[in-house]
């Protein structure tokens, strides 16, 4: 159903509450714009993450690898690498996070 809105003087455009129930949007969410055959076309990021992937999987089909696989390493690896940049410097008297003495 289409819905006639404006553009204000800014740029800014007000999209119905309705629409962004319909098309996922959610307010202050972060959004994805194109344009496809000059028009504007929006997405949530979330939506065309997953999009993403979802092609990846569909590449890694039959090798045993997955994008969630991927990712879980990613984000375990990272966390070594805080829990190391947090450690950095310290000796083993050296109060820990909570203050509290570690000796």
């Amino acid at each position: 159903m289409p819905v006639l809105t404006k553009v204000s003087e800014l740029g800014k455009l007000n999209i119905p509450a309705q629409i962004r129930r319909q098309t996922g949007l959610e307010r202050g969410g972060p959004v994805m714009m194109t344009v496809v055959a000059g028009e504007i076309r929006l997405r949530p990021v979330r939506t065309v993450l997953t999009g993403l992937q979802s092609d990846a999987d569909a590449v890694f089909t039959g090798s045993g690898e997955t994008v969630a696989r991927f990712l879980t390493e990613r984000r375990a690896e990272a966390a070594q690498d805080e829990a190391i940049k947090e450690n950095v410097g310290r000796t083993d008297d050296s109060p820990g996070r909570d203050g509290e003495d570690r000796a």
